[in-house]
């Protein structure tokens, strides 16, 4: 399993959210989200202490999860509730993403224990194995703030700017160095990519918008590919040795992406 593997595939689905996001559509920006989480789900089982594959129902809660968090990031007016029963102005939740989030880590987490109850093998590991589908959950959660960033002003150029600094950073990772030098570089080739692209897209972005995202998005793209090799090293199939940590370092960036969506437009940005 190697570096350089894991950041192409996370370069493949960043252009695939891109060209998603072109379309200006959410529910098409959802579907490629979708994939992500997919992924995220499909994670194998990690390492215990002795290096040994950690079993355990996990699938399931994970992509839950996922689906229930891009659905209200996709639909926002589902959170504002019933008929007398509002749970907040519509204003409030328009991009969804942020309260989408707690349900779909409940939603993981009953989930994991249906699924630990369901069991038949004695239960191994309960607490472990239930602790690892809630966070698969939470990852797989966080990617759909992909499709909330698509639904600010400006988002897909939010989008462009963000999955071109995730990708210089990880292609960057991804080279044979030491990971001093190849983190530093990520960094750097990240604040670049988000400033050169928010001054060719010429749109409500400026270059300081682009360079400072760049450089917030490669410290969680870096982080998310480096947690999902470790995560791997247990694999059975040497595809989940890149396919899991390559869409792990898309999913975590996503907050930060939609985060600097919200603050676009602030005076220097």
């Amino acid at each position: 399993m190697s570096r350089g593997t894991a950041s192409v595939f996370s370069v493949a689905l960043l252009a695939l959210l891109v060209l998603t996001a072109l379309t200006g559509e959410a529910v098409v920006v959802a579907l490629a989200v979708l994939v992500v989480q997919g992924m995220i789900a499909a994670a194998p089982s990690p390492p215990d202490a002795r290096g040994r594959a950690h079993g355990g129902p996990r699938f399931v809660p994970a992509l839950l999860a996922g689906v229930v968090a891009t659905t209200l990031a996709t639909f926002p007016s589902l959170l504002v509730g019933s008929e007398g029963m509002r749970a907040g102005r519509e204003g409030i939740v328009s991009n969804g993403v942020i309260a989408g989030l707690v349900p779909a880590v409940a939603v993981a987490v009953i989930a994991a224990l249906v699924a630990q109850m369901l069991r038949s093998d004695g239960r191994p590991k309960l607490v472990s194995s239930t602790g690892h589908a809630v966070t698969l959950g939470v990852f797989a959660a966080l990617a759909a703030s992909w499709v909330a960033a698509s639904r600010a002003v400006a988002g897909a150029d939010v989008v462009i700017i963000g999955a071109a600094g995730v990708g210089a950073a990880l292609v960057v990772w991804g080279l044979p160095v030491s990971r001093v030098v190849a983190s530093a570089g990520a960094l750097v080739a990240a604040s670049v990519a988000g400033g050169v692209a928010a001054f060719a897209l010429g749109g409500s972005a400026t270059p300081v918008f682009g360079l400072l995202l760049g450089a917030a998005v490669s410290i969680f793209a870096v982080l998310g590919q480096v947690l999902g090799r470790a995560w791997s090293a247990g694999r059975i199939h040497s595809s989940q040795g890149w396919g899991f940590p390559g869409a792990l370092a898309v999913a975590l960036p996503a907050p930060v992406v939609h985060v600097f969506g919200q603050l676009l437009g602030l005076p220097g940005l």
